[in-house]
């Protein structure tokens, strides 16, 4: 009874977070991150070069900037409940159809369902609850939410090398493909899809009797809130340098997410045992990094610490590539790390910032569109060098771009809005 009363003291809007908290680290931890360590049994196995592993994760890579508008729609018309319960069943079907892989096409056809699934079930629907749900604690909830990722590549990564180490990489996607369906569905249940439904306004303010001048005292700052169309939106030089920087920015998470591994023991003799140490850390200083960038969002100029991070990630991503000490090589992946922990619901934040939550779904959709290409590009340009004995050079090529990347966050300005929004991402 106490922990009841507790509990419902507590903002639903947190409950939500939580349940977006789980969905990432189940999509993420089990694919993610845990696809790398698919990548070389699979390889022997089959004797498929690394161009074609790393095509399939550019091939979803497409299909989910394809789909970003499409799920973003699809929240926005029919609720996060429905897509998330969506998005977990694709995902287990994916994972169903990675353990019966024979085939390059079969292969492709189980990671494009892996990452629709991945999409609908954690990320499109949980941002849009968030940025609905949040105002002033947006970036701090995104933060908490992201926490998640970052918990799955540091606690269930490691648990699905462990299973194909004990058993094969066939049972070990089986496994995962139930587990998502037995506790990712009753999850969205609970999901509600704005606050109106709990009586309620963002950050927890309950509706307020009318007073006498016919004001909704609960309601007296939701008028201040910007809502741009996803027209208007596109239409902005904002909306292009964040998701041009943005993209940027994810091609040092998605050559990562499908090289680091395989560059560590192909590339720098490590042991599969030390590889699995080093995601560890780049994963362990994201998991705790989006606690601090989504404090810091909400107190400092968003697009300030954006373009940080950017300099943060040239400097991991040089040093992956050019150092041949481990020490050197785990400090890296530690500043990667914090860089993509601490970036990540910043900038989410400021697009909710710039543009407001009503059509959030749909613009941050666009921007999935936008950030597909390098994201395309990363581990497909990555994998090709490799094939030529070139692996440094492609996370060399990340590197640098990443430098473009700063400058682009540090020209953001808020699109026709006022002084005190402007100060939200370091207008001067």
């Amino acid at each position: 009874m106490w922990i009841s009363k507790r509990a419902a003291r507590v903002f639903y809007g947190w409950w939500l977070v939580g349940i977006g908290v789980i969905a990432v680290v189940m999509t993420g931890g089990f694919f993610f991150h845990g696809f790398q360590f698919y990548f070389e049994p699979m390889r022997k196995q089959f004797g498929w070069s690394r161009t074609v592993l790393s095509g399939a994760a550019t091939l979803a890579r497409a299909e989910s900037g394809f789909l970003g508008p499409v799920g973003g729609w699809l929240v926005q018309k029919y609720g996060a409940r429905l897509v998330m319960t969506m998005g977990f069943i694709l995902f287990s079907l994916g994972m169903l159809l990675l353990g019966m892989t024979r085939n390059v096409p079969l292969f492709y056809i189980s990671f494009l369902l892996l990452s629709i699934g991945m999409g609908l079930g954690s990320w499109t629907p949980s941002t849009a609850l968030i940025t609905t749900w949040f105002r002033k604690n947006r970036a701090k909830a995104i933060g908490f939410m992201m926490f998640g990722m970052g918990l799955g590549g540091f606690l269930v990564a490691p648990i699905v090398a462990t299973i194909i180490n004990a058993t094969s990489w066939q049972t070990t996607a089986f496994i995962s493909a139930v587990f998502v369906l037995v506790i990712g569905l009753p999850l969205t249940r609970l999901i509600r899809n704005n606050p109106e439904t709990m009586n309620l306004v963002p950050d927890g303010t309950p509706f307020r009797p009318i007073n006498r001048q016919g004001t909704n005292l609960g309601r007296e700052n939701l008028s201040a809130e910007i809502s741009f169309t996803a027209r208007e939106a596109i239409k902005t030089k904002s909306f292009w340098l964040l998701s041009i920087g943005h993209g940027i920015a994810l091609m040092t998470v998605s050559g990562l997410n499908i090289h680091l591994v395989p560059f560590l023991e192909s590339g720098k003799g490590f042991s599969t045992l030390g590889a699995a140490q080093g995601l560890a850390i780049m994963m362990g200083a994201a998991t705790i990094a989006p606690l601090f960038g989504g404090i810091l969002g909400d107190r400092y100029p968003k697009k300030y610490l954006a373009s940080l991070t950017m300099i943060l990630h040239t400097l991991a991503i040089y040093l992956l590539a050019t150092s041949d000490v481990t020490f050197v090589v785990y400090l890296a992946l530690l500043v990667q790390g914090l860089a993509w922990g601490v970036r990540g619901p910043i900038l989410t934040a400021m697009r909710g910032d710039l543009f407001g939550p009503k059509n959030f779904p749909i613009i941050n959709g666009f921007t999935q569109l936008i950030t597909m290409f390098p994201q395309m590009l990363a581990p497909l340009l990555i994998g090709y060098l490799a094939d030529q004995g070139k692996y440094p050079m492609g996370f060399e090529i990340i590197a640098y771009s990443c430098i473009a990347g700063f400058f682009l966050f540090l020209f953001i300005q808020a699109p026709g809005v006022n002084r005190t929004n402007q100060r939200k991402f370091g207008a001067p």
